[in-house]
């Protein structure tokens, strides 16, 4: 019988995103539970980028979720943060109490919406150049913006020693071109996150969490990844429920790079 494992992945790709992972690592702490984050290591996209690489995603025009305020929004598009600068100890915590954090692209929204017009190489050597200039040591796991990934992508990957992704499905782990991918098992539709996906089709807290016991009992790999944009910020009780279920079950949490 194979083992039972359990894997969170957390994306972050905003400022109040890692602001709110704090509370996130506070709650992983309690329960002596390991994630896995990755990082959108090159800031916002301002004005610039959303002109070049317009249009809108099938999963996130189709949510019913609103996150940012038209306020937020303009100063986002005139003012662009460095997030990873200015939440670098909240980013150094991470790996300090043991959680992998990865790569997560330069800019989410060139990734997502114009992969066949950037300079592919060159943005996952930015990304890896600041990873080790900022935390002292190598990136080694990747996930794709929005999932989207190609054979070029991974070529790329392995050259510049990235050895973990999770942008493809499945149902156990299997290798790409000698890299590892660790499926996110546990998916709303479009790829979206799977709590997110249920609050937006108007289920209940209380319905979420038995929907999540019931995925997680049915899988030997029971992964499920979220935001910090807004699971960490709104939705901290299902999680801490979902945590609850875990250990007493005994299920054995990994992290991506454990696998």
């Amino acid at each position: 019988m194979k083992e039972k494992t359990f894997t969170l992945r957390v994306d972050l790709e905003s400022d109040k995103g890692i602001i709110s992972a704090a509370k996130l690592l506070d709650l992983l702490k309690e329960y002596d539970l390991k994630a896995s984050f990755y990082i959108v290591m090159g800031g916002e996209s301002g004005i610039f980028d959303l002109i070049k690489y317009s249009g809108g995603l099938k999963s996130a025009s189709e949510r019913k979720i609103k996150i940012w305020s038209l306020k937020e929004k303009i100063r986002i598009a005139l003012f662009p943060k460095d997030f990873v600068k200015e939440n670098i100890k909240i980013l150094k915590r991470i790996l300090d109490e043991g959680h992998e954090l990865g790569l997560h692209g330069w800019k989410h929204r060139e990734w997502t919406r114009g992969l066949h017009k950037i300079n592919i190489e060159k943005r996952i050597l930015m990304a890896k150049k600041r990873y080790s200039i900022l935390f002292g040591k190598n990136a080694v796991s990747w996930v794709s913006p929005g999932f989207n990934t190609n054979k070029r992508v991974i070529e790329i990957l392995k050259k510049y020693g990235i050895n973990f992704i999770s942008d493809f499905e499945g149902k156990e782990v299997r290798k790409y071109s000698g890299i590892k991918n660790v499926p996110i098992t546990i998916l709303g539709e479009n790829k979206t996150p799977i709590i997110e996906f249920l609050v937006s089709e108007g289920k209940k807290d209380d319905e979420i969490i038995k929907d999540l016991k019931d995925e997680i009992k049915k899988k030997n790999l029971a992964s499920l990844y979220i935001h910090g944009l807004f699971e960490a910020r709104f939705k901290l009780n299902i999680l801490e429920d979902i945590f609850k279920f875990v250990n007493e079950k005994k299920i054995k949490s990994k992290r991506i790079i454990d696998y």
